[in-house]
């Protein structure tokens, strides 16, 4: 939860992110996208690229939205 304004931030914690790195340790181009739906399947705002911060999070923040709104986050390699 966070304010109608957006810009809250969001941090997905966890592990074996290191997929998103070559053999060699740089970065691959792999963007996440994340996306918010309200409850019928309309779309809150645009989606946005998540960003990578290590091998444990990556982190992005969220779209404006009506008081009171809920939603569904979905996340994606594909922005779809």
């Amino acid at each position: 939860m966070g304010p109608t304004s957006g810009n809250t931030k969001i941090v997905v914690q966890g592990f074996g992110f290191q997929q998103f790195k070559y053999d060699n340790g740089t970065m691959k181009e792999q963007p996440i996208y994340v996306r918010y739906r309200d409850m019928d399947g309309n779309a809150i705002g645009e989606p946005s690229e998540a960003k990578i911060i290590d091998n444990d999070e990556f982190t992005w923040t969220t779209p404006a939205a009506k008081t009171g709104t809920k939603a569904v986050m979905s996340i994606s390699f594909n922005d779809q």
